[in-house]
């Protein structure tokens, strides 16, 4: 069946000033014009591109050119010595498919700290050759969410290579600066445009000589380990939480902030979808999904902020891989289902099946059309 109006409603990560949806694609073809007659009507203030002159009390400085960084090492691109800990990665990511037009908000990265021999001119201060790796997954959101998740899949490894004695002398530190920097990168890069544009972001950090994963989390990408229980059993375990609104610290920070935190209101006066942050009960804007970002100016002042929630694993015997993605992976399939699809294939040693089964599976589970852009990165330990 085609893409339904309440999905799409549920799904949007941010109302206001986000790219029009005003033009649907469906499987069928049927069903275009009651969907965009109920959505355009109830939100077609909320969903439309914000003005020129949106009036915003914030004044955006004029965007500049960012200092360069010294560029990581793509996995591909590393020697073997370099991929020690990890046998293979494998990385998708699909379109939504439901707009006509749509551009790819997600954005990941895949990589490795530049070492001897391995960066091209000078090295960035404090550039170390250590054993670490970098994994990341960005899903960005507004009108030019395409533009934050790019600038953050460049600049955030970068940053993380950049630390003084590498991002494994200190790597909560390291994590915490990285996403600051980088959040700095995006307002500097882009100007006004961050206004009602964002991204999240989960960022892992791996240790391979002890096995240790640091990770970085702001929205509601997520990253889980797939643990081989013996035979046919396999384990989800979550390395992220979700950071919604309507947590009750987030919630906490964000009404201190000046922030409301409702649901969208549906063509029927009713709540629809997840809980936002909005900047009063009037819920017009921003109604942002997530309570942590990187950009959504907008957002700022009502205690949206860019700091990371860190947390730790230290790998295990049976830990097989593990799974980054977007919001678009995990808002269809469950932990458990996304390892259990993964495993199927990686018991076959299809590691290119499984990221595409799960695409297809969120595709099945959507009515056969993706409704959101669909970002996988799988690491095999």
């Amino acid at each position: 069946m085609p893409m339904n109006e309440e999905k799409f409603r549920q799904r949007a990560s941010v109302t206001f000033g986000r790219p029009s949806s005003r033009k649907f694609k469906s499987g069928s073809g049927a069903g275009i014009g009651s969907i965009g007659a109920c959505f355009d009507g109830c939100f077609s203030a909320l969903m439309a591109f914000p003005t020129e002159n949106p009036g915003a009390s914030v004044a955006y400085p004029e965007p500049k050119p960012l200092e360069p960084l010294t560029p990581c090492i793509s996995w591909e691109a590393l020697e073997p010595e370099r991929k020690v800990g990890v046998t293979h990665v494998e990385v998708g990511s699909a379109v939504k498919e439901c707009s006509v037009g749509w551009v790819n908000q997600d954005a990941k990265a895949a990589c490795a700290p530049p070492g001897k021999g391995e960066a091209r001119g000078d090295f960035a201060a404090g550039t170390t050759c250590d054993t670490s790796m970098f994994f990341c997954v960005f899903d960005g959101h507004g009108k030019n969410g395409h533009e934050v998740s790019a600038i953050a899949a460049e600049r955030l490894p970068a940053h993380l290579a950049a630390q003084p004695g590498g991002a494994l002398a200190a790597p909560r530190q390291a994590i915490e600066a990285a996403f600051r920097k980088t959040d700095e990168d995006i307002y500097q890069g882009l100007g006004p445009k961050v206004e009602y544009s964002g991204s999240t972001g989960v960022a892992v950090i791996m240790d391979p000589d002890k096995r240790m994963l640091h990770v970085g989390n702001v929205g509601d990408s997520r990253a889980v380990v797939g643990q081989c229980m013996g035979g046919q059993a396999w384990n989800a375990h979550a390395l992220t939480t979700d950071n919604k609104a309507d947590s009750p610290d987030e919630r906490e920070r964000i009404e201190l902030s000046g922030g409301t935190v409702m649901p969208m209101e549906g063509c029927e006066g009713e709540d629809a979808g997840p809980a936002r942050v909005w900047d009063s009960p009037a819920r017009e804007k921003p109604g942002l999904a997530v309570s942590r970002s990187l950009g959504d100016g907008a957002g700022r002042a009502l205690g949206v902020i860019a700091e990371p929630v860190y947390t730790t694993y230290q790998l295990q015997p049976m830990d097989r891989f593990m799974l980054i993605a977007s919001d678009g992976l995990w808002d269809s399939l469950g932990n458990e289902q996304a390892v259990k699809i993964t495993a199927k294939y990686l018991e076959r040693n299809l590691p290119h099946v499984s990221v595409k089964a799960l695409t297809e599976a969120v595709r099945r589970e959507e009515g056969g059309q993706l409704v959101d852009d669909t970002t996988v990165v799988l690491v095999i330990f």
